[in-house]
């Protein structure tokens, strides 16, 4: 078995300019060290020590980082490729540019953290927290990010696309212009976020709740819930165009010129709901509970748009 490399050793070995494969760095103190420019690869740092280390160009592929320390680290360029992540730490780091792909562990640790132009790709970092972290310009694709912690996190211009976000908690987060689009979401918590023109477009999952959201000018097309709960939630001028929630619950919702065209939604209770203005055409409401709200208030049905919509051709019969 290779002995750990020291600081001074693993110093040393940068001043060449040349990858380094195969190093034992694992339980190692390499702290503030400026690993800027260097080529890791199958290197073994499980539980190294990297705090305030200086990453920047640095490119780590097949490392072994479980339980690894890089908490307050600085990074311009930094990329990770198919790296064991498992518990590691990165509190309070501030990168630019950084890109994992295929990566994977569970519960690391992202909480304090500034992000920014961060991609993730086939990631699956189940628990992740990014607790009070900020994230912007960011797009993360196809991950397994189930029960991810992000409250009262700040997203800006993060695109989450085709990922699995069920059980994920983003309460009392700010995701302003944030893009879910094609995610699973069951479970999911999103109450009392920030998410003005946040989309939501072909999302799935059963009961995620949007309880006193800030949803205006959302985007939930196509979107299928079950038992979705937008209580209390203003969802003014929200789009949910050909989305399927039956059952929902928009209490005490603000729904204000909100577009449900085609929206299935048969049971959805909208007691003491806003709807001034909304547009419910071709809308399934069959069951729906209006006590206290105000559907008169609804733009009037187009009888003929919706019977030219629904109208089919009659068959012909065979020629003889």
């Amino acid at each position: 078995m290779l002995e750990v490399l020291s600081a001074e050793g693993l110093r040393a070995l940068l001043a060449d300019w040349q990858p380094l494969r195969g190093l034992n760095l694992a339980g190692g103190d390499y702290r503030g060290v400026d690993l800027s420019n260097a080529r890791l690869e199958d290197v073994d740092a499980r539980g190294a020590q990297f705090n305030g280390a200086m990453l920047t160009q640095s490119y780590w592929k097949d490392c072994r980082l479980d339980g690894a320390n890089f908490s307050d680290s600085t990074a311009d360029s930094l990329y990770m490729n198919a790296c064991s992540l498992q518990g590691a730490s990165f509190m309070n780091v501030r990168w630019n540019k950084t890109s994992w792909a295929q990566c994977h562990g569970e519960d690391l640790d992202l909480s304090g953290a500034q992000l920014q132009a961060f991609t993730l790709s086939e990631c699956r970092v189940p628990r992740i927290r990014l607790a009070a972290a900020q994230l912007s310009k960011s797009q993360w694709s196809r991950c397994d990010l189930t029960g991810l912690d992000g409250q009262s996190a700040h997203f800006a211009k993060a695109r989450l696309i085709d990922c699995q976000l069920d059980q994920a908690r983003f309460g009392l987060a700010s995701l302003q212009q944030c893009a879910f689009d094609e995610s699973s979401l069951s479970g999911a918590d999103f109450h009392a976020v920030q998410a003005e023109g946040a989309s939501f477009y072909r999302c799935k999952g059963a009961a995620p709740m949007f309880v006193g959201a800030h949803l205006k000018g959302a985007l939930f097309n196509a979107s299928h819930f079950d038992s979705v709960d937008f209580s209390e939630a203003v969802l003014e001028m929200a789009i949910l165009i050909d989305a399927q929630m039956p059952g929902a619950r928009f209490d005490r919702a603000l729904l204000r010129y909100a577009d449900c065209t085609a929206l299935l939604a048969p049971r959805a209770s909208f007691v003491a709901a806003d709807v001034t203005g909304m547009n419910a055409h071709a809308a399934d409401f069959t069951q729906a509970d209006w006590q206290q709200s105000n559907p008169q208030a609804i733009q009037p049905v187009d009888t003929e748009r919706l019977a030219a919509e629904q109208w089919r051709p009659a068959s012909l019969g065979k020629s003889r």
